[in-house]
């Protein structure tokens, strides 16, 4: 086989080579795009499950104290820690912060100087939430209990 033909050979397969790495490295990159937008999806569809079973907590609580004949006065609930309502804590609830808590990520706590309790997501954004009265209110969700309901702060 003549020279330039082994030479010419070669080049095809370096080439083949290269748009081979191209296409994975394409490919690889869609992948770990897809992948962080489904861990950023199953952080939401926690974070909600989490505030619905805080939301249904402290429906329970007060369930509880109507049942117990225990007076409750919703005004004296609103904008304080809800977590003290409930029996059951999130496992990633760190308790009663007056600063945000640095490196800390997917966490709850309770905010004392905004008296917000407050999400933080592993990119850094926050959820932030108050206790509110909400038979002034047009809406409430869907698990709100005796005029009290976790309402999103929006515009933080």
């Amino acid at each position: 086989m003549p020279a330039f033909i082994k030479k010419h050979n070669i080049g095809l397969h370096r080439f083949d080579f290269a748009i081979t790495l191209i296409i994975i490295s394409i490919l690889v990159t869609v992948l770990l795009y897809s992948v962080n937008r489904i861990q950023t999806n199953i952080q939401k569809l926690t974070h909600e499950a989490e505030l619905n079973n805080i939301r249904l907590a402290i429906a329970e609580s007060w369930v509880h104290k109507h049942a117990i004949h225990e007076s409750v006065n919703v005004q004296d609930l609103v904008n304080t820690n809800p977590m003290r309502f409930i029996n059951e804590r999130p496992s990633n609830y760190i308790g009663e912060k007056s600063v945000k808590p640095s490196g800390l990520y997917s966490i709850w706590y309770f905010d004392t100087l905004k008296k917000q309790l407050v999400y933080v997501y592993s990119n850094h954004a926050e959820a932030r939430y108050i206790l509110t009265n909400t038979a002034s209110k047009t809406r409430a969700s869907l698990l709100s209990t005796g005029g009290l309901d976790l309402v999103l702060i929006a515009n933080q």
